[in-house]
């Protein structure tokens, strides 16, 4: 969604979204996939701390992963508040733990799948914001600040976003922030080598305005240039419902028409 983009001016280089890893270790499983080592295409180092937050009369506070640390900076900034933050990290642990650890990795492709971690999510108050958790637990306005803005990082809204995202907190203790040298850019053009080092080919300004759908099957893609290409397998990181609305013949979409995914939110 361009997140993951760059732009250049006067000299300088400037990530257009966040800068951040998070679980540096996903990236190691994929090269590792293609025999072959994060470290010989980008190099990945930790950020301590994690996050200075600054405000506009000069507070700030150093974010890190350390517990004593962070007590620390929560005992000098908002004494009151200490015990609440230690609840705080003890409920976004146990979501970590659920939402992380347990379905990170499974697939929720029906209704089914979704009763299935219902209680789950019920019992973890998923329909609470991330502002909402926070404010459980602490008083203080900015360490509620503090504790919820996580949700910005991928363009969401902390007093809107499930507090299911409260589990980055964890999440950032048990692998760290780390930052690609060179930024964001430099991650992406060690994807890109990686591609062309297996034999694959990246083409760029290419739209896409067809998949192609034989007996029921992808079969490839119609670019706007006219060109089709053909294959076993199609892969699409678009938008779920523009990408079936714009890209995917009707006739092969009767169970998700139009007028249906009108209908939806998301």
């Amino acid at each position: 969604g361009g997140r993951a983009s760059v732009f250049r001016d006067k000299g300088f280089t400037y990530d257009a979204g966040p800068t951040i890893l998070t679980a540096p270790f996903l990236l190691d499983e994929l090269f590792a996939l293609a025999g072959k080592k994060t470290s010989d295409y980008v190099q990945i180092v930790p950020c301590k701390p994690f996050y200075r937050i600054a405000w506009h009369d000069g507070q700030s506070f150093e974010y890190t992963g350390n517990q004593s640390e962070m007590e620390a900076q929560v005992r000098h900034h908002f004494p009151n508040d200490l015990e609440g933050y230690r609840r705080f990290v003890g409920e976004t642990h146990a979501i970590f733990q659920k939402a992380f650890v347990e379905l990170a990795d499974q697939p929720f492709s029906s209704f089914t799948d979704m009763l299935r971690v219902a209680p789950d999510l019920i019992r973890l108050r998923s329909d609470r914001s991330v502002w909402q958790m926070a404010s459980r637990h602490v008083k203080a306005q900015r360490l509620r600040e503090v504790l919820s803005f996580h949700p910005l990082l991928v363009g969401g809204n902390p007093f809107q976003s499930s507090s299911i995202y409260a589990m980055i907190h964890y999440l950032e203790r048990e692998w760290g922030v780390h930052f690609a040298m060179g930024g964001t850019g430099a991650l992406v053009h060690a994807l890109v080598k990686l591609l062309e080092d297996l034999g694959g080919t990246l083409r760029l300004n290419s739209p896409v305005d067809e998949l192609l759908v034989e007996n029921g099957a992808a079969a490839g893609v119609r670019l706007r240039s006219g060109e089709i290409l053909r294959a076993k397998v199609v892969v699409s990181n678009a938008d779920v419902a523009n990408f079936y609305q714009k890209k995917v013949p009707a006739a092969a979409r009767r169970k998700w028409s139009d007028r249906k995914l009108d209908k939806m939110r998301y």
